[in-house]
């Protein structure tokens, strides 16, 4: 679906700062992205990934036809040693630019007359020109583009926790294919659950365990997942996973170093990812049916990313992990990565690699092709293996084959004739 409705969820991308915000499309009312303030309603029936400009309090379309005030620069041999940027050169003041604004020309007409008024433009060099022709196009001309909402989109936002590139090595490595089951285990968002569950489609099954008060669906209300999608997804409190070890030791259970436990949590038994903000209590009777299916249920896929150690989560869902399943798991610190890679090994895995995604933007420009100067820190350790277990299995089937000894037939001699 590539035309807006009323109703859909619609991302909107300020070109000026980089500000991205996810919005059902109202009727009737304002949407603010800072600093700007429009009407949306002319949107509706309009195809996504268009840009618009903000006169007025209403969006204009622009023209994409229109040539663009900067063009590529593939050479310079000029430099800008005797260019004094003092403010002077330029003969239109602020007073002026905002009377402009206020009659109603558009920022195209305003970065004209900014170049037509300005003793320096035309002795700068050709790389200096498209650098301030690009500073006063976001500065004077700021651009709205509507996208619609997708994981990539929300995965390079700047509030995401994963990078594209680590998301989709988790997604690749966990073996996520239409129909399967898969088991994830986040926090802070949905957007790996999200991911999962976009890939897994309606046959399948995906099962977030959580680990606040109440299961994180944000991402999948903001992609508006169909409510037979919705129905696919199950949800299960992180607090109450110990219970499918009832005779582990709470301390075992309780290996979170970013929990805070109280006096409440002590007489709880199996807690996990206890907060110190108390809400409403999670009740495990709302849970009982999601805790049978997780504990009958052989699952495709184990997906663990969070902040907290993973390892007693990992202990608790590896039998849960049917055969020839695939486990991944993503983390900050190595040292409960290799822990987790020990736990693994012994239990019996295969094609087990750890690796730290390094990820880093080249700008590609004809003559100004160079790394990026500011880069994202690293995406974590990524684990991942495949789960084997000892015996004769047959296909689908999580019970080994007993194989029946045989009866050796026995052989009689033959006596020999006198």
């Amino acid at each position: 679906m590539s035309i807006i409705k009323h109703g859909t969820h619609v991302v909107f991308l300020n070109s000026k700062t980089g500000e991205q915000k996810c919005v059902r499309l109202p009727r009737n009312s304002d949407v603010y992205i800072k600093p700007l303030s429009f009407q949306a309603d002319s949107l509706i029936g309009q195809r996504f990934g268009q840009k618009y400009q903000v006169v007025k309090h209403k969006l204009v379309k622009i023209d994409e036809t229109s040539p663009p005030l900067t063009e590529p620069v593939e050479h310079c041999g000029k430099t800008n040693e005797f260019i004094k940027d003092d403010g002077a050169t330029q003969i239109l003041s602020q007073n002026d630019i905002e009377e402009m604004k206020s009659k109603g020309i558009t920022g195209d007409e305003i970065v004209k007359n900014l170049v037509e008024n300005s003793t320096s433009f035309n002795v700068k060099t050709e790389f200096s020109k498209a650098k301030w022709l690009k500073k006063k196009i976001n500065k004077h001309q700021p651009n709205i583009i509507v996208k619609k909402p997708s994981i990539r989109l929300f995965a390079s936002s700047s509030v995401s926790k994963l990078r594209p590139d680590v998301l989709a090595k988790i997604i690749n490595n966990a073996n996520i294919w239409s129909g399967s089951k898969a088991i994830v285990v986040e926090c802070k968002d949905d957007l790996l659950t999200s991911a999962v569950s976009q890939r897994v489609g309606l046959n399948g099954t995906v099962l977030q365990v959580f680990e606040q008060r109440l299961p994180h669906n944000m991402y999948c209300k903001w992609l508006d997942f169909s409510q037979e999608h919705l129905k696919a997804l199950k949800y299960y409190p992180l607090k109450f996973l110990g219970k499918l070890n009832p005779n582990a030791e709470q301390e075992d259970l309780n290996k979170n170093g970013s929990s805070n436990c109280d006096d409440e949590s002590i007489d709880q038994k199996h807690e996990l990812g206890k907060r110190k903000r108390e809400g409403k209590t999670v009740n495990f009777e709302d849970y009982k049916t999601v805790f049978e299916f997780l504990k009958t249920e052989k699952f495709d896929s184990l997906v663990i990313s969070a902040f907290y150690d993973p390892f007693p989560v990992l202990e608790l869902l590896w039998n849960s992990l049917r055969s020839s399943g695939n486990l991944v798991i993503r983390t900050e610190y190595l040292s409960v990565v290799l822990q987790c890679a020990n736990f693994v090994n012994e239990k019996g895995c295969s094609e087990l690699s750890v690796v730290d995604q390094w990820f880093r933007e080249i700008q590609v420009l004809p003559g100004r092709t160079h790394p990026d100067m500011r880069m994202q820190t690293g995406g974590g350790f990524i684990l991942s293996c495949t789960k084997i277990c000892d015996g004769i299995y047959e296909h689908g089937s999580d019970m080994p084959v007993v194989s029946e000894p045989k009866e050796i037939p026995s052989v009689q001699v033959a006596e020999p004739m006198e």
